[in-house]
């Protein structure tokens, strides 16, 4: 594939966004943002929760759509972009952010604590990480968002270089582990009395 379309994702919390609009900005790319166009082709069902599920077949054909009718760069935005099949994708990005960080902002957010819970524990797993390298491979690098740095610029040195930034360098299982077993009320047993 000659033509440049870079997937970002990640756990909900990890700069996606944002990343995302500043890398589209610096390649001079379409931005497509996969939640919206979920929204837009109705590529969705509701669950009993009434939790919108994306139909993944339904999303493929509507990307396949905008690939056809754009020319040009592609960044595609959306924690589920990994997901889309390989063969449309040059490149995908996987964001990552220390627990402990990403708990602060999902709760900032306003997301209910399962919510938290779920999305930081999924974080620690590496889960979305190892999803991407199961379908993608060699075209996934990862970029750990938790600092000041600026993981565009990170992003756009590697490319310009033609180096990888290699999954699995990014390792907080252990950390994350050590804090919930130190948690107040977590992990602790009372002394029978």
């Amino acid at each position: 594939m000659r033509r440049l379309v870079v997937a970002v994702t990640g756990t909900p919390g990890t700069g996606k966004s944002s990343f995302s609009s500043r890398l589209a900005r610096e390649l001079g790319a379409r931005l497509v943002r996969l939640n919206e166009l979920i929204e837009e082709e109705g590529a969705y069902t509701l669950d009993r929760d009434g939790t919108k599920v994306a139909e993944l077949g339904k999303v493929e054909r509507a990307f396949r759509r905008i690939l056809r009718e754009s020319e040009g760069p592609l960044v595609v935005e959306g924690h589920l972009s990994h997901l889309l099949p390989t063969r449309f994708l040059s490149h995908v990005v996987v964001l990552r952010t220390r627990p402990r960080v990403l708990e602060r902002r999902l709760r900032r957010r306003g997301y209910p604590p399962e919510k938290v819970r779920d999305n930081v524990e999924a974080e620690a797993l590496d889960l979305i990480l190892w999803e991407a390298v199961e379908r993608h491979g060699e075209k996934v690098y990862e970029i750990d968002t938790t600092g000041r740095g600026n993981p565009v610029r990170l992003f756009l040195q590697a490319l310009r270089e033609g180096r990888r930034l290699p999954p699995g360098r990014v390792r907080w299982l252990r950390e994350y582990v050590d804090s919930v077993t130190r948690a107040p009320g977590r992990g602790e047993r009372s002394a029978p009395t």
